[in-house]
Formats: C-alpha cells, structure tokens, sequence
C-alpha cells in the first residue's frame, strides 16, 4: 500500500485528495475543497492577479503540510482553464516552484476531460450503457461520452461559471438582458457538444454540480455521502436557477447548502448545467464527487509514476 495526493488546480477551486493506493483501489482518506479564486477577474484583465497568487500559495502551502503530516509518499499537481489561459501563469508556476519547489502540471482540455472520465468510469464500473461526464468548471466546461473506460468523444468548451459571471451577469439582482445574452451564449456553444447514440448515463462532475445537489438535500454542510451519486432532476435544477436569479448575491449566501463563496457564480454554473441537459435531452442526471484528482491518481497508478516526494520538515 502506499499513500498518495492530488491536487486540482482550477479556475475557481483547488481540490486535494490524499488516498491509500491498494491492489488498483483507491480509497480516499482525506479531501479538501478550497475556493480561491485563481480565475477571478482573469477575463477583463487576461492575468492572474497578486492577490489570487498568494492565495493560491497559502492553500497549496496547507495543503502540502496535511500532506506531511498524514505521511504521504507522493503528490501530483494539475493546473486546468485559468494557468492555461492567463498570460502570467508561468509567473505563478515559477512562484509556487520557487516557494514550495513543488512543480505543477499544465494539462490541456482535452487531459482534463479525459482525466474526469477515467474518475467516473472507475467508479461506476459501467460496461453496458454509455456515459456522458460533464464537468462544469470555473473557466471551461469538458463533455466526454464514452462506454467502460474507452471515450468515444470529447469536447472542451469556453463555458464557465467564473468565466459567464463577469462576462454576463454583471448586475445584482441580474437583469432580464443580461440573463438573455448569457442563456443565447450557452446554446450557441453547446450546439456541437457529443450526442449519444443510445440511452446514457449522464453523470455531472466539479463543484457546481456537487453544490446543487447540496442544496437540492437541503444539507448545512458538504457530506460526499448523501451528495455522491444524488440524481438531480432537470425540473428541480430549473427552479433552483429561478431562485437565484430572484435574489441578490447577499440572499443566496442565506440559501441553505450553498457556501457562501459560490453564492456568486452559481447561477452561471447551474445554467451551463441546465442548458446542456435540455440540449443532450437528459431529464436527470447523477452527481459525482469524484473528478480530475480522482482520475490523476488513477492515471498516475497505472502508470506506476512516483510523483513528487514529500519530505519531513
């Protein structure tokens, strides 16, 4: 057995999972769930600012010392949307080098989209029926149909819940207009996504999926337990769009299960959700807690890669 980390860099989250590697098993032991913000403000100025560097350093910093004292032997990094795009993302690399001297790994969308399937398809052990994983993220959004292991296609779009927020939904409450020309926006993009050639499983991945649900549950906290594997219908996911958009961002942070620090990009999120089930046809879907950490140290195990070392201080 050996104990090994993730860690998924995104545009709105950093997520760490620290698991224990056995007999081609991974059994998660720790999880954390971060929101940082990396990407914030990255569409008006195309960089990442200071301050969302050193956010990012203070958490990857917590993260790497959970890791110390929970004796793991590896850790993996990927950065996703927002180091792919910003143009100073070398920058923060450099930094978090130089500070950490802990490398990250840029992926592409398609790495990433494939990395999110291999997470679902281990989980769910399906061989019959086709899945469609769709991982809705701060920066981009990654389509994958695919049947046991194998993807059949992919698609990475420029949907995302950080990215469609300062893009569109610039008001609070937000107006008609602008929902409008978001909403136009999503369908435009959508309509070359993967359609299935039969009946699928559709199964929703990253943190706007696993909020929704949350609330949907009615939870006051984040338990993977009751969230893994919720189905979330298209009905109740319409009105929880038609909740948001009713309220001001400071109302939504009231709203039972929906942390605080989501409560302004998950109208955006929710509606890239929403859209890509009416378009794909899916009237429920099911959400999963798992995601790119989950099929890194899948990858990586397969690969019998070794990872960074951790080293006591």
């Amino acid at each position: 057995m050996i104990r090994a980390a993730s860690i998924d860099i995104g545009t709105n989250t950093i997520l760490l999972l620290i698991a224990d590697i056995e007999a081609g098993e991974i059994k998660p032991v720790f999880e954390a769930e971060t929101i940082v913000g990396l990407g914030k403000g990255l569409q008006r100025s195309g960089v990442i600012s200071p301050e969302a560097m050193e956010r990012g350093f203070q958490t990857l910093s917590q993260y790497l010392d959970r890791c110390r004292k929970m004796d793991v032997k590896s850790v993996f990094a990927v950065g996703t949307s927002a180091l792919r795009e910003a143009k100073n993302s070398r920058d923060f690399l450099e930094m978090i080098d130089k500070r950490l001297r802990f490398p990250i790994e840029i992926i592409s969308g398609e790495e990433e989209a494939r990395l999110s399937f291999l997470a679902v398809a281990k989980d769910l052990k399906e061989e019959k029926q086709e899945i469609l994983v769709i991982d809705v993220g701060g920066g981009s959004t990654e389509f994958i149909l695919g049947k046991g292991d194998q993807v059949r296609e992919w698609m990475s779009l420029p949907l995302g819940s950080v990215r469609f927020t300062e893009q569109f939904l610039i008001s609070d409450p937000v107006r008609q207009e602008e929902w409008d020309n978001m909403e136009k926006k999503i369908r435009d993009l959508l309509l070359n996504v993967p359609q299935p050639r039969e009946s699928l499983i559709m199964v929703a991945v990253g943190g706007t999926a696993t909020t929704l649900a949350t609330v949907q549950l009615g939870l006051k906290e984040f338990i993977p337990e009751k969230i893994h594997h919720f189905n979330l219908t298209r009905e109740a996911l319409k009105n929880q769009l038609i909740l948001y958009r009713s309220k001001t961002i400071r109302e939504r942070e009231k709203i039972p299960g929906l942390p605080p620090a989501r409560a302004d990009v998950v109208l955006a999120g929710g509606a890239i959700l929403y859209l890509a089930m009416e378009r794909i046809g899916c009237s429920s879907l099911l959400t999963s807690c798992h995601g790119i950490r989950y099929g890194l140290l899948f990858k990586k195990m397969r690969n019998s890669e070794c990872g960074l070392r951790i080293e006591k201080n």
